[in-house]
């Protein structure tokens, strides 16, 4: 490695010292999430449940909050700026993805400089590329419960490789605080508690090869299939409003094997047979397999999985130590991603996000050794515009753009100021639900497309339908159904429309059209 001070000295003389660099990046987070949450300010369609929940924890409901939804960290962190400041859900809750945006950005910029021993350019590259994450940027807007989950995920990793060099107790239990946020937030975050504890025996070149590791892998792995079903059976969701049935565990157990067994029959008799149908666990796997991997690499995002590898290949940029914490949290979490695929043969990226966030690490090290070279008027100088031009184009492809999905917000604010109070209100999108301001589940009912649709009979219950009419999979009974009137109907910028029906029997507002 040719040794020049030449970046180092620009880096310092445009930052300054060291904690105006993390100033300089927290605060294009904020930006960021600003320009994010003005841009898209009709939020996803799940926001709908995070918001309504910490509406309900608000107002000391408790018990309605988990019942509407089973997983409710996210939304009481809503629920407490709420509180605290009087604002509405959605401006709480972009709040609230600001602040765990920043810790992030502020952790990841912390690891880094701890893996690179405060080497000073490489620094100035991780805030580069944590700022130029393509999935934390597109996701920016979003009301979900990654964001939390991102930022202990990443504020554990700092804290371990801290304790690694400097020892303390006070680490050691802010370490296994983070892990239990992390969790709280996303049950992935829990794989953690095995991940860091073995992480500690095995960091020692010599200690990957005891047979005692290795069972305790295979032991945390298992553990992972137990951890799912008591997730996936709702048995926590029952404890927390006070109410636990531990049958549903062994139910939820069966259902599990017994849906795993039909997949492989059905891939045995359908689509092996006759040739090679005794190979079917074996193609099971490799589905599960296949799966994985499409998924972590789009995660980490095709081009920049290319320049990962270049981290490792032909010889390390990284410091020996970093290899080894950036391979272990990384790839040590291919076992969860394995399990969850197992169990539901499909995943979605967002799932590996977690791997993709650890193989950033590499990244910087990459960059600044690039700049490096481009200084030294190396072979490879080259490489530095085109991996420039690569991290700004993805970064750029998922920016957020303004929200053209104004139709939902149009429509419930609508049904909120027109229809009665009384009235029993249908709906394909939890957002219109949401801005109509009714409460879920009584006068308003939120059907999601692809599951099972209302009956004809309860169909019949409703006295007004609002419908997405570009979803897919809208119900075929809402054709059915005789004396059917449009009474308002909501265009959106990108072609999609929201057309309000009501039954003629019923006294129905003045039809017309907004645009």
């Amino acid at each position: 490695m040719v040794q020049t001070k030449k970046w180092e000295r620009l880096a310092t003389a445009a930052l300054g010292v060291d904690r105006q660099l993390y100033l300089i990046a927290a605060a294009a987070s904020l930006a960021l999430s600003i320009w994010g949450a003005w841009a898209q300010f009709v939020p996803n369609p799940d926001a709908a449940l995070y918001l309504r929940a910490a509406e309900l924890i608000a107002d000391g409901r408790w018990t309605a909050a988990v019942e509407l939804y089973r997983w409710p960290t996210y939304s009481v962190a809503i629920a407490a700026v709420m509180t605290l400041t009087g604002m509405k859900a959605l401006l709480a809750a972009q709040i609230v993805n600001a602040v765990f945006a920043v810790v992030t950005t502020v952790a990841f910029i912390g690891l880094v400089s701890r893996l690179a021993n405060g080497d000073r350019l490489v620094v100035l590259c991780a805030a580069i590329v944590i700022l130029l994450q393509p999935h934390l940027t597109s996701m920016r807007p979003a009301i979900i419960r990654d964001h939390g989950y991102f930022a202990f995920f990443v504020l554990s990793l700092y804290l371990v490789d801290r304790d690694v060099a400097s020892p303390s107790r006070a680490t050691k239990v802010g370490i296994g605080a983070a892990i239990v946020a992390a969790g709280l937030f996303r049950i992935e975050g829990f794989l953690l508690a095995a991940l860091v504890p073995i992480f500690y025996t095995v960091r020692e070149p010599g200690n990957w090869r005891r047979p005692s590791t290795i069972l305790a892998i295979i032991a945390a792995c298992l553990l992972l299939v137990p951890g799912l079903v008591l997730w996936s059976s709702g048995i926590l969701s029952q404890w927390l409003t006070g109410r636990v049935d531990i049958s549903g565990l062994a139910s939820a157990w069966t259902g599990v094997a017994n849906t795993i067994a039909a997949r492989v029959h059905d891939l045995k008799y359908g689509f092996l047979y006759p040739y090679g149908g005794g190979n079917a666990w074996g193609a099971y796997v490799g589905i599960t397999l296949g799966i994985v991997i499409v998924n972590v690499v789009r995660a980490v995002t095709v081009p920049l999985a290319i320049l990962t590898v270049f981290a490792f290949l032909p010889r390390h940029v990284m410091p020996r130590a970093a290899n080894r914490f950036v391979l272990w949290f990384a790839f040590g979490q291919a076992p969860m991603l394995l399990v969850l695929t197992f169990v539901s043969l499909q995943l979605d990226k967002r799932y590996a996000i977690g791997m993709a966030l650890v193989l950033d690490i590499p990244l910087a090290f990459l960059v600044a050794e690039a700049m490096r070279q481009w200084r030294a008027r190396s072979a490879v100088r080259f490489f530095l515009p085109v991996a420039a031009v690569v991290l700004v184009a993805v970064w750029a492809f998922d920016l957020p753009r303004p929200s053209e999905l104004g139709q939902f917000k149009e429509a419930g604010e609508w049904i909120g100021r027109e229809i009665p109070r009384n009235a029993r209100i249908l709906t394909n999108d939890a957002r219109i639900a949401y801005f109509s301001g009714r409460p879920y589940g009584q006068n308003m009912r939120v059907w999601a497309p692809g599951s099972t649709a209302p009956t004809a009979v309860e169909f019949a219950e409703f006295d007004y339908f609002a419908f997405d009419m570009d979803a897919n999979d809208l119900p075929a009974e809402i054709g059915k159904l005789p004396a059917m009137q449009v009474v308002q109907t909501f265009a959106g910028k990108d072609g999609s429309t929201v057309i309000i029906y009501v039954r003629q029997r019923d006294a129905a507002p003045s039809a017309g059209v907004a645009r």
